[in-house]
This record gives structure tokens, C-alpha cells and sequence, in this order.
């Protein structure tokens, strides 16, 4: 009896092996998914970062080169995706950017970009064993949606850092607008209405400034916004013609073109929409000037003088290449500008990035100025109105979805 006892004993032993080697197979097979799948996790992050990059890339070029280019977006979404790793036609990676998305909420958007990343063959080390749909690796695909949307609120750049712009007694309305300088400021009895203001040499101290909207803070140098303006960034790309310039005024409206040292003193000059080239030494001192569809350029080595106008009304193209810009003067000008009168109503966007600006009295629309620093000492108030929702000369590329 001893014996058969042993005997079944050896036997029962002999059962709990297969399953013993039969659950570590099966262990160590989940431990392999385990190990194949965070890959996987690992490796779809990273996709999907390169995909972000491509459609923020994509749609940035477009802000720069206009709505809808599907070209432009393919183009500029294979060169993100590059340099994050993921080339177009290498690797069983393909990169597709479509302009505007096809699906989606942005479906038709213009200047909306949906940007895919597909990987074939991502490779399964431990997983081959559970199947032939292994054996290959598996397909990952990644999306992203950028746009380029109009909802920057700057209203006020001064760009020169270590400058001072003097804002001593004036009465500047920008409700809508934020003010950034890359300098200081002097605020002493001036009255502020702002959505922010922002210095970078902030000093902890208002100056005496009255505030209604936001007070100063401190904040780091911002960039020229100019490359976000598509108007701006035409014109500096593609600059009008210096030359042939005329002399005079002529009678009637004045008619696009380029003049050089124009004198306008005391004139009542009238601006036929389009773009005017002022070379050399123009003044228009004491003039009434008015004009609608109007973009101002001033070249370098130019300068041309607003100084003490009776009135100046002055509006921007609202379509074509220089859309928006209604006075450009060249960064390399470091010339003063002045914008001085008892009613002045300017509206779109003022550049001198270079120069020192007096800017005073004025009572246009919405208006974006760009200068190194400014004075602003008119106490009858500037007024730089209100960015229409969604409408702001100032565009961003956002990542949407």
C-alpha cells in the first residue's frame, strides 16, 4: 500500500509541470505585450508631437503666405515633421497636410490646416507569438489641427529696449488693446485705459498714472509683430518701387506713386486710394490731408514730416497685399515721425519700429502702432479704439485640435 501511495504521488507531480511551464508562457507573453505596447505608447507620443509641430508649421507659413495655399501647408508640414524625426517617404513614414481640413469642426476653414503622420511597420518584439497580424508591426496614425486666428489684442508696441516712452498728461483710450514696452515709461498724470500694460524695465512704480483698466507690470521684451501682420509682411518682402519719383503735387487728388521731397505745407491734399512712396524730405506741415484705401511708405533715408496738421484723416486698404498698413516706414529709418495735430483720425497699422514717434491728438479707429518709443503728450486724448472680435490686425497660429 506504501508503495501505490508513492507511486501516485510521482504521478501528480509529473501533472503540475506542464502547467507550471504552461502558465509562465503565459506570464511572460503578457509581459511582452506589456513591454510591445508601452513601445507603442512611447512611439505614438512622439508622433504625435511631430504632428503638432508639422500642422503649427504649416499653418504659420500660411499666415506669411496667405489663405488657403494647400501647397504651402504640404510643403511646410513635411519640413516640421523633419526635423522632429519623422521624414515624408522614409521610414514607412507618410506626412499629409490637408488645407483646409476636409472633416471636422474646422472642415472648410481657409486658414486651417489638419496635419496626419502615418508610421506602417512599427515593430512588435514579444507580440509576434500571439498571431501573423504581428508579424509586420503595427500601423500608428496621428493628427492635429492648427489655425491661424486674428485675436492678438497689442495695440501699442514700442520695441526700443533701455528707451523711455513718455506718456506725461495724455489721456490714451485702448480698452480693447494691450500696450507693451520693451523699455519704460513715464506715466506722470497721464490717464490709461487699457486691457494691460506691459514693461519690461518695469520698476514696481505707476509714476502718478491714473489707470481705469489694467495697471503697468512687468513683463519680458516682446517681439516686432510685423511677421504676424500679413499686410506688413508683404510690404517688407516685396517693397513698392523708389523711382521714378515726381516733384509736385499736381492739381486735383493726388495719385499713387512715389514723389520725392515733396512740399505740401498749408496744403489741402486729397489721397487717391493706393500706395505712396515718400522719398526724401516731405512736409506736409500745417496740411489737411485725407485719404481712404492709403498705405504710406517711406523708404530709408526719408523723412517725412505730419507736424502741426489742421486735420488728417487717414484709412488703410482693406484688401489686396497691403491690406491694413496705413504708414510703413523701413526698419533701417531711424528717423523721427510725427503725427501731431488738433484732429487727426488714423486707423490700421502705423510702423516705424526704428524711429522715436510723436503721436498725439489722434481719434481714429482701431490702430496698431509700432516705434521704437513714442511720446504721447496730448492731453485732448489718442484713442486707439477697440480690435473688432476675431478681427485683429495681429494674427496667431494656434494649435486647435
Amino acid at each position: 500500500m506504501e508503495r501505490k501511495r508513492s507511486m501516485k504521488r510521482s504521478r501528480e507531480s509529473g501533472q503540475v509541470l506542464p502547467m507550471i511551464a504552461l502558465t509562465l508562457a503565459v506570464l511572460m507573453g503578457f509581459s511582452g505585450l506589456g513591454v510591445d505596447v508601452g513601445y507603442w505608447q512611447y512611439h505614438q507620443r512622439e508622433q504625435q508631437s511631430a504632428t503638432d509641430a508639422a500642422a503649427m508649421g504649416a499653418a504659420q507659413q500660411l499666415l506669411y503666405s496667405g489663405c488657403p495655399s494647400a501647397s504651402v501647408a504640404q510643403s511646410a508640414a513635411v519640413t516640421d515633421a523633419t526635423s522632429n524625426g519623422y521624414t515624408n517617404g522614409s521610414n514607412n513614414v507618410a506626412v499629409v497636410a490637408q488645407n483646409p481640413p476636409a472633416t471636422g469642426p474646422y472642415a472648410g476653414n481657409t486658414c486651417a490646416v489638419s496635419a496626419t503622420i502615418t508610421t506602417q511597420h512599427v515593430p512588435a518584439f514579444f507580440t509576434k507569438v500571439f498571431g501573423s497580424q504581428f508579424q509586420q508591426g503595427v500601423t500608428e496614425s496621428t493628427q492635429a489641427v492648427a489655425a491661424v486666428v486674428a485675436n492678438n489684442s497689442g495695440c501699442v508696441y514700442m520695441l526700443g529696449q533701455g528707451q523711455n516712452t513718455n506718456f506725461h498728461g495724455s489721456n490714451l483710450q485702448a480698452p480693447g488693446c494691450s500696450i507693451y514696452l520693451n523699455g519704460s515709461a513715464n506715466f506722470n498724470g497721464a490717464t490709461i485705459d487699457a486691457a494691460a500694460i506691459g514693461e519690461a524695465d518695469y520698476s514696481g512704480s505707476n509714476n502718478g498714472g491714473t489707470f481705469t483698466g489694467a495697471s503697468p507690470g512687468k513683463i519680458l521684451p516682446v517681439a516686432d509683430p510685423c511677421a504676424e501682420i500679413a499686410g506688413c509682411a508683404y510690404i517688407k518682402a516685396n517693397p513698392p518701387s523708389t523711382s521714378p519719383c515726381n516733384l509736385t503735387l499736381g492739381t486735383g487728388a493726388l495719385q499713387p506713386g512715389c514723389y520725392n521731397s515733396l512740399n505740401a505745407h498749408g496744403a489741402t491734399v486729397t489721397l487717391a486710394p493706393g500706395t505712396y512712396v515718400f522719398a526724401g524730405g516731405s512736409n506736409f506741415n500745417g496740411a489737411s490731408i485725407s485719404g481712404t484705401g492709403v498705405t504710406i511708405y517711406i523708404p530709408a533715408g526719408a523723412s517725412t514730416n505730419f507736424n502741426k496738421v489742421s486735420n488728417m484723416t487717414l484709412t488703410p486698404p482693406a484688401t489686396g497685399n497691403y491690406a491694413d498698413v496705413t504708414y510703413y516706414q523701413v526698419p533701417s529709418n531711424s528717423g523721427d515721425v510725427n503725427f501731431n495735430g488738433s484732429s487727426t483720425d488714423i486707423s490700421g497699422l502705423i510702423y516705424a519700429p526704428s524711429a522715436a514717434m510723436n503721436y498725439n491728438g489722434s481719434r481714429g479707429g482701431y490702430t496698431v502702432l509700432v516705434a521704437a518709443y513714442a511720446n504721447f503728450n496730448g492731453s485732448s486724448g489718442e484713442d486707439f479704439g477697440s480690435p473688432p472680435a476675431g478681427q485683429t490686425l495681429i494674427k496667431n497660429v494656434v494649435l486647435a485640435q
